[in-house]
């Protein structure tokens, strides 16, 4: 009896190995769901970027002032003129979360371009200068198009 309790008292080698090669396997899915930031990264700048498109579409509508949206292939900005009526857009429009900083982008994922590069200018009259046509812009693998008789920003 005495001999037979110092064996039992640990785990066998096959309830470790089973143990193990459970682990491992958690690992594998685990670390395969978490390296898929990038797309997670994409589809979050594309939403910022259509929502910044949007709220200068809807500021020009209720300031009754015009909002130039300047876009490149790394960057957006959006501006107003110093007065309502100004063709010089050199005034910073505030973001509207903190109405601390310009409502600009802050950075732009790895592997990310917006194309076209325009300077759009949403008026009050629900119109949209820069672009000749509909314009669609891709960000990465989303894209949206700018209706310049409208203004309307709709995503694909």
């Amino acid at each position: 009896m005495i001999l037979q309790d110092r064996f039992q008292k640990g785990f066998s080698l096959v309830e470790l190995v089973t143990v193990v090669v459970l682990l491992a396997i958690l690992a594998v899915v685990a670390f395969s769901r978490m390296s898929g930031f990038g797309t997670f990264e994409q589809k979050a700048f594309f939403d910022e970027f259509t929502s910044a498109l949007r709220y200068a579409q809807k500021l020009a509508l209720s300031s009754g002032c015009s909002v130039q949206v300047t876009v490149t292939a790394t960057s957006y900005a959006l501006k107003q003129g110093a007065t309502c009526g100004s063709s010089s857009f050199v005034r910073n429009v505030l973001h509207p979360a903190h109405r601390r900083q310009a409502y600009q982008n802050a950075s732009l994922p790895a592997g990310v371009t917006i194309n076209p590069a325009a300077t759009l200018v949403f008026s009050a009259q629900q119109k949209v200068s820069g672009i000749a046509s509909n314009t669609s812009f891709t960000v990465g693998g989303y894209s949206l198009t700018v209706y310049p008789e409208t203004g309307l920003v709709d995503v694909n």
